[in-house]
């Protein structure tokens, strides 16, 4: 059956093979580069301070052929370990409605290669405090990018309003930005906030990817 497996690992009953974790994989990676960018910085330093403690001399080619290798390896960890640090393009998020404090940003990735062009996340909506909040309507800025272009796109919430808020609750809302036209490439951003939890906010960032 699949997703099962013996011991010696081949295919049988009993045996549950393990789920794979993107996130777990991701930050398991970025902590190996991070510690390949350590390494590397330690063995840099350690060379410019023989070299510096050593007499003067002419650098070997043999030497300068060692430098500009230890520069290339590691350039090329900063930059896999720039791209390992890019969050996630869409996902759900957690947000307090009692807390004045920044929510997490929620991602979403416009495709203008796909015909649909839409996009959806989910964001939990979550009462910790002994007594319930609602209604509550959820509500998003105009998105705009940095030059100042606002996104053409229909915004919408599902349910559109959460009537009441138990204490020590979560409700989940979907959000979902279908574009009205097509839409420019760039990184849009706007303010998710809700009627009825003044204190609540969290920034929204929209990706719209070329064709």
């Amino acid at each position: 059956m699949q997703g099962e497996s013996d011991e010696d690992g081949t295919n049988g009953p009993g045996r549950s093979a393990p789920l794979f974790d993107p996130v777990a994989g991701m930050r398991a990676m970025a902590d190996i580069q991070a510690d390949g960018l350590r390494a590397a910085s330690d063995l840099l330093e350690r060379m410019l301070g023989s070299e510096q403690d050593a007499p003067r001399a002419a650098p070997s080619r043999s030497r300068e052929g060692d430098y500009t290798a230890l520069v290339d390896a590691w350039s090329q960890l900063l930059r896999l370990a720039a791209g390992l640090a890019r969050p996630a393009d869409s996902g759900s998020v957690t947000v307090a409605v009692d807390s004045s404090t920044v929510g997490p940003p929620l991602r979403l990735v416009l495709d203008r290669a796909e015909e649909a062009n839409s996009a959806a996340a989910e964001i939990w909506l979550h009462n910790g405090t002994s007594t319930a909040v609602g209604p509550l309507t959820p509500r998003c800025a105009a998105l705009t990018d940095a030059g100042g272009e606002v996104l053409s796109a229909v915004v919408s919430f599902d349910p559109s309003e959460v009537p009441l808020l138990p204490p020590r609750s979560s409700r989940g809302v979907v959000i979902s930005v279908a574009a009205s036209g097509p839409p420019h490439p760039g990184i849009y951003r706007g303010t998710i906030q809700a009627d009825g939890a003044p204190a609540l906010w969290l920034p929204v960032e929209v990706t719209v990817e070329p064709c």
